[in-house]
């Protein structure tokens, strides 16, 4: 297991106990409400409105936490060798790409160290990797917890820890930072530019060229301001009234900060630009054109059962950031696969609590942010365990005892409807389109113990939805005491379109080893084409050429194995 403090460990923590108004962000019923942007002209107006929501009394609890220079290819720079085939990071969205722990050219694999914050880059050839260069958290100054590999450029997210009087305050200030090095000379990286923006890291996303950073600042603990801050280098100053908005009534002392970094762009000509509403978030969703911020809230009225979603939206384009609109659903949403966005309407799957009992949603949001379209109650007692867009269609898996598949049309925005459904035991946390009519569930194995039913492993199911009116399950392997990251995180499976097989790492509880499963959608049948094992639980995995590697989860060590034709 990966073993590190992350510091949105800390920050949620500090974001459960943020004490919120009961305002107009209440639930008030069974449809959204939206209201417009405020923006702020003085320090003063927004220090009158954080002292309003601080002398409010506590309701509601939340719970989240210029032109691109070319750049050019050193002279016998191995990178520019010979083109290695190789996989990339596994995303929801294909042109917007999401950070990792692991990231590789090819030729080098750039990887966060298990035991530490620093980041290894190791040359990779025919199987066998060399350690040429190591950044580490004092050279970064920050804990790296994800990365980006663009065009030689290497990006490090990390979080850097103010300074507290108290070792475990948890309410001091974090500010995260994003350290861009050029790697064109891989055993040598250069600092080009370091940017940092006040709060810990929700998430971010690379498109058209920009990094987009999104964090959470909690105004709380030992500091003394009302404002987030940014800058690069040594300039670290707070943002200006300008660059800060609010919907009306906001219901927490903290900010959506969004900050953009083009990555690009030669030393001395990086641009930044950041952004800050009074508000609060814990997952995105980004399509390259905006960012949709969601953030769960429920009343604590043990009278009441109302719980909701807010839903915020910010367009992006090449590095500017707008906030724009607002809304709200009943329920929570389950992770980023929640959310898609089509034809200028965004489609979202949430679960409610009413009464005790599970209860489904599928909204359809014009650009305003408003219901127009809603499909409610399917499901009844259960509860979503994983969602994927596709098109018009919506599919999505709940679970109690049994994993049922829905299909969902929403070829009329308007009008969302159910069209057909097939059960399976266990049940899917990731949903893989497979082509051919065919998706892939990927998720937890169950059995019926002394307790109730339980998770004990690993499965994969393969699905026909060719005919949405019938889905099939087709064929499922089961692998008990085996756990893979992918069960949790998209970004740790592993595909390869071009000679159509799947990889995920995973490890078995029984012995505490681990390795990589290799398989493939043959028709109507799941087949198990190569099971790589390892002394080592396997936290990811890549392929470069004819090699897959493996990142254990406790040890700085890559094991790899030659794939199998």
């Amino acid at each position: 297991m990966k073993l590190r403090v992350i510091a949105g460990v800390a920050f949620a923590i500090a974001a459960v106990a943020v004490l919120c108004l009961f305002g107009a962000d209440r639930w008030d019923g069974d449809e959204e409400n939206t209201d417009g942007i405020r923006t702020f002209k003085s320090y003063q107006q927004i220090e009158k409105v954080l002292k309003d929501i601080q002398e409010s009394e506590p309701m509601v609890y939340a719970m989240g936490v210029a032109e691109d220079a070319e750049i050019a290819a050193e002279n016998g720079n191995e990178a520019s060798a010979k083109e290695a085939e190789h996989s990339d990071t596994y995303l929801q969205v294909d042109s917007v790409d999401e950070g990792d722990i692991i990231k590789t050219d090819g030729h080098y694999i750039y990887y966060t160290s298990r035991l530490g914050y620093d980041v290894i880059i190791a040359k990779a050839s025919e199987g066998k990797t060399d350690e040429v260069a190591v950044l580490t958290e004092e050279e970064t100054g920050v804990s790296a917890d994800e990365l980006y590999l663009e065009d030689r450029r290497l990006m490090i997210i990390g979080t850097e820890y103010n300074p507290s009087e108290l070792p475990y305050d948890y309410l001091r200030p974090l500010n995260t930072s994003v350290c861009i090095y050029d790697v064109s000379k891989p055993e040598d990286p250069e600092l080009i530019q370091k940017y940092t923006q006040s709060g810990s890291c929700i998430s971010s996303r690379i498109s058209d060229g920009y990094l987009y950073l999104i964090t959470r600042d909690y105004l709380g603990g030992s500091e003394d301001r009302i404002v987030p801050m940014a800058g690069c280098g040594e300039e670290f100053t707070k943002l200006k009234p300008e660059q800060i908005c609010s919907f009306p009534n906001p219901s927490t002392r903290s900010y959506v900060v969004a900050g953009s970094v083009s990555i690009k762009q030669p030393a001395g000509k990086i641009k930044t630009q950041t952004r800050a509403l009074l508000g609060a978030s814990e997952d995105i969703y980004c399509n390259g054109n905006a960012i949709y911020f969601t953030d769960y809230q429920f009343n604590y009225d043990p009278n009441m059962t109302d719980e909701w979603t807010s839903i915020i939206r910010a367009e992006i384009n090449k590095g500017n950031i707008a906030f724009a609109e607002k809304g709200a659903i009943r329920g929570h949403v389950l992770n980023q696969f929640s959310l898609d966005e089509k034809d200028g309407y965004l489609r979202v799957a949430a679960t409610a609590s009413i009464n005790g009992k599970d209860v489904n949603y599928l909204y359809v949001l014009d650009d305003r942010l408003k219901t127009v379209g809603k499909l409610r109650g399917f499901a009844a007692g259960e509860s979503i365990k994983a969602v994927r867009f596709m098109g018009d269609t919506a599919y999505v898996i709940t679970y109690e005892q049994t994993d049922p598949l829905f299909v969902i049309d929403l070829s009329d925005p308007e009008k969302p409807e159910l069209l057909g459904s097939v059960e399976i035991t266990g049940f899917s946390s990731l949903l893989v389109p497979a082509g051919d009519g065919k998706l892939i569930g990927i998720g937890m194995s169950t059995s019926e113990g002394e307790f109730g039913e339980t998770e004990d492993g690993l499965k994969i199911a393969l699905f026909d939805v060719s005919d949405p009116l019938e889905p099939k399950v087709l064929d499922s392997k089961e692998y008990k005491d085996r756990s893979s990251d992918v069960q949790y995180n998209h970004k740790a499976l592993v595909v390869n379109n071009r000679e159509g097989w799947y990889a995920l790492p995973y490890w078995s509880w029984n012995d505490e080893t681990g390795g990589v499963l290799q398989f493939q959608a043959s028709g109507d049948r799941l087949d198990e084409t190569a099971d790589y094992t390892g002394e080592t639980g396997i936290d990811r995995c890549l392929y470069i050429d004819e090699y897959l590697y493996g990142l254990g989860y406790d040890e700085d060590v890559i094991i790899s194995w030659k794939r199998t034709e």
